[in-house]
């Protein structure tokens, strides 16, 4: 289960685990280089395993399936946004469910297109995380969503925060509440997702069902789910077939909560312990780079301590205190040769205390990230890894102007390490709950600028393709058209573009809406032609130009192009293995333009035998010279 507006999933920035109800943080696993869609299906499978379902979720699906609309409400925490999306994934199919994102349009309005709803789209519109006057727009537009669903046969799930019911009287039929599901239920599942033997959960240790009555947020049964596990792998490790008990189980969830609850208390004691100005960089520097090897920690420490103007130990190498003791000294362990806490909540609390009880470092360390995370050791997933828990920092105390700054600052640097830390700090900011839409907006307004430096428009490209492509398909796909047209030279935004839409039909459909409408417009790219020509060239698009809005634009390009620059991308259609429904509907697209029709003849006399040609010199006789109406047989009066 989710709570509204933070469930995420980042692609190609940080390495982040799902805990469940709105909580994702930072963990070991490395981030999966696979296409937005499949990372969406692969998203929406993990919340169908571990869905614990609410009351009043199976009416809800049957509303859905009745009407194909429901409209979902609760308090926060009870996990609207994972109801929806597994409700729509339960339904007959294989659609994975397309977000419709309400952000500020070009006109300034939220709105949304209804020729985005194909047929069958099961379609999810988040309105928990808008503003009162954007949820009172997009109400308004709701019955014409629904007609439009309907006439698609397709399914929509409409996402409302608890406080907001007043909807048009032919819709608010559709709505359910949901409450929290049972915690206890929601923790075993987790746990036997994780392959753990939940025999060994029963019964449930006396402190643990009390803290579970106490109805913690459901984000913390999920932390507490991940760290028993990782208590668990660290006790079996190296050892083989060890039965989970009852025993083992509550010994684990009581190490897991005292720090789950009381994560200072650890903290405290480390830090008491460290003293030395080394053993605290070595300290910080494990906790930033959690699971990095010793070499890694070490040179990390001495950059602190260079930026922080500490002097070297006096003391002779061979008389200092190795790295057995450091790791001693702030109890941390050490598997093979590297370093990591015993428990998660540990390393994320030591970054909380270096941020919030040091605030005179935070410049100090925000400086020497780039360093920190060009560490030529580091790995790529621990590098995105330390730059998301800095950015998870910067997000909850800083400013957002002074977050302004530091994605373009480090933009700017154009190093690995800036350009990892400009990443993963924006890809943040965009799926922020309640500051995100305005994110969102400052990306589609930088997207058109010219004068971008090279880092920020590579910055700008990575969140755009990667997290956004996958969380806000549509907003992703506008900003990248922004930044292809914008791009002076070199193709990396467009390159981002074609990636994208070839990975989603969704996707390519509404470029080629968006091209078909602006290729025309006084306000057009002049990129857009190029662009369209591109799309065009890719063997795996060509077929799917030849419908509605790919004939548009098709039309758009003989008009202002010259054949030399569409004849290249149009020759696959003009071939012998051509259908005639295809042929006759490009030599349509060409309208009477003779120049036009005698390029396209060219192409086909170039591309196959004679009687090739000979077919298609027909089928532009037919569009030239269209037979007159067949005259209406008289009858007698």
């Amino acid at each position: 289960m989710t709570q509204a507006g933070a469930t995420r999933t980042d692609v190609g920035t940080a390495s982040f685990v799902h805990t469940g109800p709105g909580n994702i943080f930072v963990g070991p696993v490395p981030p999966p280089r696979k296409p937005p869609r499949r990372l969406a299906r692969e998203e929406l499978h993990f919340h169908m395993r571990r869905f614990v379902r609410p009351a009043a979720a199976n009416a809800a699906y049957d509303t859905l399936a009745r009407d194909r609309l429901v409209v979902l409400t609760g308090p926060d925490g009870s996990g609207r946004q994972t109801t929806g999306r597994v409700l729509l994934g339960e339904l007959p199919g294989k659609e994975v469910p397309f977000e419709l994102a309400p952000d500020i349009a070009e006109n300034g309005h939220h709105s949304i297109d209804p020729e985005q709803i194909q047929p069958g789209n099961r379609l999810l519109l988040d309105l928990t995380a808008a503003q009162e006057p954007a949820r009172q727009e997009m109400a308004g537009q709701l019955p014409r969503l629904w007609e439009r669903v309907r006439e698609q046969a397709g399914y929509l799930v409409v996402l409302l925060p608890d406080t907001d019911r007043e909807l048009p009287h032919y819709v608010a039929s559709q709505l359910h509440q949901l409450a929290p599901p049972d915690r206890t239920a929601l923790l075993r599942r987790r746990l036997r997702c994780e392959g753990m033997d939940t025999r060994a959960c029963s019964p449930v240790p006396e402190f643990l069902a009390t803290y579970l009555t106490a109805r913690p947020p459901l984000r913390d049964v999920a932390r507490l789910a991940h760290a028993v596990v990782r208590l668990r792998g660290r006790h079996r490790h190296g050892i083989h077939g060890i039965t989970d008990t009852p025993e083992l189980f509550a010994e684990w969830c009581e190490k897991a909560l005292s720090t789950l609850t009381d994560p200072q208390a650890a903290v405290d004691a480390i830090v008491d312990k460290a003293t030395k100005a080394h053993e605290r960089a070595f300290c910080y520097a494990t906790a930033l780079l959690e699971g990095a090897r010793t070499d890694t920690v070490h040179a990390a420490a001495r950059i602190l301590m260079t930026a922080t103007a500490t002097p070297a130990d006096p003391q002779p190498l061979l008389e200092q205190n190795g790295t057995h003791h450091l790791l001693r000294t702030i109890e941390a362990d050490r598997d093979g040769d590297r370093h990591s806490f015993a428990q998660q909540e540990v390393s994320e609390a030591l970054c909380r205390h270096l941020w919030s009880d040091r605030p005179d470092l935070r410049s100090v360390l925000l400086d020497c990230a780039p360093q920190l995370l060009a560490l030529p050791a580091l790995h790529e997933r621990e590098r995105e890894t330390a730059a998301g828990r800095l950015a998870e920092l910067m997000t909850g105390t800083e400013p957002e102007g002074v977050l302004r700054q530091r994605v373009e600052g480090w933009a700017e640097l154009d190093t690995t390490g800036s350009l990892t830390a400009a990443t993963a700090l924006l890809d943040r900011l965009v799926q922020h709950p309640l500051n995100g839409a305005a994110w969102r907006r400052w990306v589609y307004d930088r997207a058109s600028v010219r004068t971008l430096t090279p880092g920020l428009r590579q910055v700008l490209t990575r969140v755009c393709a990667t997290t956004m492509a996958t969380r806000y398909p549509r907003s992703a796909l506008i900003r990248l058209h922004r930044l292809a047209a914008s791009e002076p030279e070199g193709q990396e935004a467009t390159r981002a573009l074609l990636d994208h839409v070839r990975d989603d039909a969704q996707a390519l459909h509404h470029l080629l809406h968006r091209l078909s409408r602006r290729l025309d417009a006084p306000d057009r790219y002049p990129s857009d032609l190029d662009l369209f020509l591109a799309v065009a060239a890719d063997r795996s698009l060509l077929a799917r130009t030849v419908t509605a809005n790919g004939l548009s634009c098709w039309r758009s390009v003989f008009r202002r192009a010259e054949p030399e620059r569409w004849r290249p991308a149009a020759a696959p259609l003009l071939g012998p293995e051509a259908a005639a429904d295809t042929l006759r509907s490009l030599i349509g697209a060409a309208g009477r333009n003779h120049a036009t029709l005698n390029a396209l003849y060219l192409t086909a006399v170039e591309a196959g035998p004679p009687a090739h040609a000979d077919r298609v010199l027909r089928l532009i006789c037919e569009a030239r010279s269209p037979r007159p109406p067949r005259p209406k047989e008289e009858t007698a009066p």
